[in-house]
Parts: structure tokens; C-alpha cells; sequence
């Protein structure tokens, strides 16, 4: 395969994935602020925009400010700059514009269903009936941007062989699916206590259902722990649940599968194989509490600069020319 043709398959499901994320993302922050309101005092001065928080997940926020100056953040300016804002490269419309432009270049290899969904997609967002329903009801479409991009994966899933085109937009989707569930758990964590008694106050409980609901884990994970929201079993499920599609080291077990498949190798070869292979071990194999004595932030650090590094090794190993 050419590695303008796999790159472009990459950036395909990354696009995909993030502007996914985003939109949920901002749906839970809707939610997150009715919620936090209905808390009377409790609420005042813990997290007074969580749609703002959107901004530091994305790393973005220095642009926003640049945009519109530093400040207190306006919460109608933050959703204009991360849904519809054609200068900003993180809002929903650029990312599913850079989706669409890849795809339109490799248009023949993935199917005419899927193409067809990213390329529908596209045209909703940028189109003044997406306008109009936002302004009416934000909540409303994003979750519709949200389901159309669950219904292109669905169509990747349910009409491509698995060969190489398959694996390099599932590498693409899993690696933005790990790198954003840490920066999720990093910006949504911080502030809260990382070890130790947990006191189980109203408002802590509504911030750790959030980060559920922020990974759409909040159902699956109610029904492992019998609905006991608590941060060990939180971080347990969200970072080292083997099964569950968005925890990461389900999401690096599947960029490690898809690796060794493009690679048609039975050994590690290439360093993105082999820093993918150490980040699965370890993930495999450490305890919560382990994690919890590191330090949460830490810990999730690492997972974040492996993940940026495991980017570049592909990058390197699969798309230079």
C-alpha cells in the first residue's frame, strides 16, 4: 500500500474519533452544569464551565484565547469556537472537513457506504439546517453528530475486509481513543483528590458519573460495579478494563492487533510495535492501586507521552516516504 494512501486511512478514523468526542464531550458538559446547579451551595467554585473544559482536553485553549482574548471564558463563545469555528482545527466542522478531505483522496478503498455516511455527515455539519437545530437545541445535535460518526464506524466495521485498509483506519481510531480517554481523565480529574478516603459527597459522585458518561462508560460500568460509583473502580474500568471498547488498555491491545497485522510480522518489528507491546504489558499487568500510589496525574502522563510517541513511530515507520 502506498503510505499516502494508509496515512490518509489513518487520519480518517483520528478525525472521526475526535470530532465523536467532542461532541460528546460538550453533551455532558450540558448535562454536567444542570446537574452541578441543582447542588445549591456545593457546586460554587468547583467547576463553574465544564464545557470550558473541553478546551484543555483538546489542548486548545491557548487558541481560543488568542480568538477572543484572555478572560473569563463566555460559554456561547467556547461552543461557537468548538463546533462551527472554521479557523480552529479542533472544532467539529474542521475536524469532519479534514475526514472527509482524506477520505475523498483514497475514496476507492474504503466502502461506498462509509463514504457516503462521512460525506453526508460533512455536509449536514457545514449546512445552515445543523445551524438552526444547534441554536434550537446544542444537546440535540450533538448527539446526532455524534451517532452519524458511531454509524461510519459501524459501516468500517460491517463492509471492509480486514486487510490493511481495515487495520489502518482501526490503528487511527483506538490511538485517538486512548490518547483522548487520558486527556479526558487528566483535565476531568484534576482537582480531585487522587488517593485516599473519598468522601462520598453529592457533588463528587455527579463529577465521577460524569467522566463516566465523558467515555460513554457510565451504563456498562454500572452494570460491573451494581451502582456504586467510586474513583478506584472509576479509574479501574476506564484505564485497565480488557473488555470495555473505551478503556485504554482495550483501545492499546487493539492498535497493538492492528500493528502486527499491517506488519505481517511475528515479532516486534518496528518501535511503534515495540512501544505499543511495553504500554500493553504494562497496562496488563499493574494494579489500581499501583497506579493511585504513582499518582493518577502522573501515571496518566506517561500514557499520554507514549501514546504521542507511539503516533511518531507510525508516522515514521509507515507514512515518510
Amino acid at each position: 500500500m502506498l503510505s499516502r494512501v494508509a496515512e490518509n486511512l489513518y487520519w480518517i478514523s483520528r478525525y472521526v474519533e475526535r470530532a465523536e468526542n467532542v461532541a460528546r464531550l460538550l453533551d455532558v458538559g450540558f448535562h454536567l452544569e444542570l446537574d452541578a446547579a441543582g447542588l445549591d451551595g456545593d457546586a460554587a467554585g468547583t467547576d463553574p464551565a465544564p464545557i470550558a473544559s473541553v478546551l484543555s482536553i483538546l489542548a486548545c485553549r491557548d487558541s481560543f484565547e488568542r480568538a477572543h482574548g484572555p478572560g473569563p471564558l463566555d460559554r456561547e463563545a467556547v461552543l461557537r469556537f468548538l463546533t462551527f469555528d472554521r479557523a480552529n482545527n479542533q472544532s467539529i466542522l474542521s475536524m469532519l472537513g479534514h475526514a472527509r478531505e482524506n477520505a475523498r483522496a483514497t475514496q476507492e478503498t474504503i466502502s461506498a457506504d462509509a463514504w457516503l455516511q462521512l460525506n453526508r455527515l460533512h455536509f449536514y455539519v457545514r449546512g445552515r439546517k445543523a445551524r438552526r437545530r444547534f441554536l434550537d437545541s446544542p444537546p440535540r445535535f450533538l448527539q446526532g453528530v455524534k451517532r452519524a460518526c458511531i454509524l461510519f464506524d459501524g459501516l468500517v466495521d460491517g463492509t471492509l475486509p480486514r486487510t490493511e485498509i481495515y487495520h489502518f483506519l482501526q490503528l487511527g481510531r483506538h490511538l485517538e481513543r486512548a490518547s483522548q480517554i487520558s486527556r479526558i481523565l487528566s483535565v476531568k480529574l484534576h482537582g480531585l483528590r487522587e488517593g485516599g478516603p473519598v468522601v462520598e459527597s453529592p457533588l463528587r459522585i455527579v463529577h465521577w458519573s460524569s467522566l463516566l458518561w465523558s467515555c460513554a462508560a457510565y451504563e456498562a460500568y454500572l452494570r460491573d460495579y451494581h451502582d456504586r460509583v467510586d474513583p478506584e473502580g472509576v479509574v479501574r474500568y476506564l484505564i485497565l478494563d480488557p473488555e470495555f471498547p473505551r478503556s485504554i488498555r482495550f483501545c492499546v491491545a487493539r492498535c497493538l492487533e492492528s500493528l502486527r497485522a499491517i506488519s505481517s510480522g511475528d515479532g516486534y518489528g518496528s518501535e511503534a510495535e515495540r512501544c505499543l507491546g511495553r504500554l500493553d504489558s504494562e497496562l496488563h499487568y499493574i494494579a489500581p492501586s499501583e497506579i493511585f500510589d504513582r499518582g493518577l496525574g502522573s501515571f496518566l502522563s506517561g500514557v499520554q507521552d507514549s501514546c504521542n510517541k507511539i503516533g511518531d513511530e507510525i508516522h515514521r515507520a509507515y507514512f515518510f516516504t
